[in-house]
C-alpha cells in the first residue's frame, strides 16, 4: 500500500474516482503505472489530490503536461480532461478507440466546441497564414509549442469586428511584430497593436513608411510607462478560484496592482481600449497610469468567482463583469496573476423585427 491519494490509501483503480480513472487512462502508461504503484513500488507516492496524481502521472512518465490522443490527433492535458465530466470522457475514449460511426463523429464536434479544445487539424492553418504574411520562416517562431501555436490560432479568430483588414496591412502588421517581437505572443500582440493604431490614424497613416514610423513612435512612447505595471502575485500553480480571488484581495489591498504578464500586451491593451493616439496632445503617462487604474477599480469591486481552464491544463482564464466594464485576469502556467484585459462593456442593440434580428455591438473606448 503505496499509493496515497490525501493520505488514504489506493489498492485500485476502482478507489479512484469515475471521472479519474478516465482521464488516467488517456495517460499513456498511466493506468499500468498505477497498479505497480498501488501494489508492487518500494516508493511511497502521496497526492494531495485526484488532480495531482493525474497530472503528476502524465508529467512523471512523459516530462509533458499534455497527453496526446493520436487518433483524434488531440494533445489536452489530462488535468483540462478531468474537467469534460464521466459521459464525455468515455464518449471521447470509445471515438479515440475506432468508433468512426456517423453518430460519433457528430459527437466528437460537439465535444470538442463544449469545451474549447483544438486538434492538430484545427492548428494547422497557422503555419499557411504565417507563410501567406511572409514571416513563417522567421526566427521567433522556430520553436512555437502549445502557448505560441495558440497565440497564432487566436489571430485567425479574431471577433468579427475586429477581423484584420487585406493582405497587404496584414504583412505590414507582420513586418512590424516580426521587428518588435521575441516570442510568438509578443508577435501576435504588436501584429494586433499595429492593426489597431493605424485603423485609428486614418489620413496621418497614408503610406507604408508612415504606418511603421508612427506605430515605432507609439511603441517608444508607451514602453517605459508599462515597465511599472508589469509586477504580478504568484500562487503555486493550478489553484481554485478562491485562492486566485485571495491573492488578488491581498495584492490590492496592500497598495500593489495585478500587472500584465508582458509589456508587450501591456501596449496593445493600451492601443486597442483607450483613445491614446501620439498626436501630442496625448500624455503617455496619463493613458497608461489611468487605464491600469481603472482596472484595478474593478477588480476590487467584483471578486474573481469562477475561471475557464485551457488545453494545457495548467493556466486559465477569470472574467470579471462590472455594470459598464468588464476585466480579465489570467492564471499562466507559472502561477502568475496577471491582467489579461479591461475595457467598456459593448452595447448591444436591440433585436429588430419580432425577436429575430441580430444583435449587433459596438465597443466604445475606456
Amino acid at each position: 500500500m503505496t499509493l496515497l491519494v490525501a493520505d488514504t490509501a489506493l489498492m485500485r483503480r476502482a478507489d479512484l474516482s469515475d471521472i479519474a480513472r478516465l482521464a488516467l487512462a488517456f495517460v499513456d502508461g498511466g493506468s499500468q503505472w498505477f497498479d505497480w504503484a498501488a501494489l508492487e513500488s518500494s516508493t511511497t507516492y502521496n497526492f494531495p489530490d485526484e488532480t495531482a496524481l493525474v497530472s503528476g502521472v502524465q508529467q512523471g512518465l512523459h516530462a509533458a503536461r499534455l497527453a496526446l490522443l493520436p487518433n483524434l490527433r488531440l494533445a489536452v492535458s489530462p488535468v483540462k480532461l478531468m474537467t469534460l465530466g464521466a459521459a464525455d470522457l468515455r464518449l471521447l475514449q470509445r471515438i479515440e478507440h475506432g468508433d468512426k460511426s456517423a453518430k460519433a463523429a457528430v459527437q466528437l464536434k460537439r465535444i470538442l466546441a463544449d469545451h474549447a479544445l483544438l486538434t492538430e487539424e484545427d492548428l494547422a492553418p497557422t503555419a499557411s497564414f504565417l507563410a501567406d504574411l511572409g514571416v513563417g520562416d522567421a526566427p521567433v517562431f522556430q520553436f512555437l509549442g502549445y502557448e505560441g501555436r495558440m497565440a497564432i490560432y487566436d489571430l485567425l479568430h479574431l471577433p468579427d469586428d475586429k477581423t484584420p483588414p487585406g493582405i497587404e496591412l496584414q504583412k505590414e502588421a507582420a513586418t512590424f511584430a516580426r521587428a518588435q517581437g521575441h516570442t510568438p505572443s509578443e508577435f501576435a500582440d504588436y501584429f494586433k497593436f499595429f492593426l489597431q493604431y493605424t485603423g485609428k490614424l486614418g489620413a496621418r497613416a497614408a503610406s507604408p513608411e508612415d504606418r511603421q514610423l508612427l506605430c515605432e513612435t507609439a511603441l517608444a512612447a508607451l514602453g517605459p510607462r508599462l515597465f511599472d505595471h508589469l509586477d504580478c502575485p504568484q500562487v503555486g500553480g493550478l489553484v481554485a478560484p478562491a485562492e486566485v480571488a485571495e491573492a488578488v484581495k491581498d495584492r490590492l489591498s496592500s497598495g500593489r496592482r495585478i500587472g500584465f504578464t508582458r509589456l508587450s500586451l501591456g501596449a496593445q491593451q493600451i492601443i486597442e481600449n483607450t483613445t491614446f493616439e501620439d498626436n501630442g496632445a496625448d500624455d503617455p503617462d496619463v493613458f497608461v497610469s489611468g487605464y491600469v487604474s481603472a482596472a484595478q477599480n474593478l477588480l476590487r469591486a467584483v471578486p474573481v468567482t469562477f475561471g475557464l481552464m485551457a488545453q494545457d491544463g495548467a493556466s486559465c482564464i477569470f472574467p470579471i463583469e462590472g455594470s459598464d466594464h468588464e476585466a480579465e485576469l489570467q492564471l499562466t502556467s507559472a502561477g502568475l496573476i496577471t491582467l489579461n484585459g479591461f475595457r467598456r462593456k459593448p452595447k448591444r442593440k436591440p433585436a429588430t423585427g419580432a425577436g429575430h434580428g441580430r444583435a449587433e455591438a459596438s465597443m466604445e473606448k475606456v
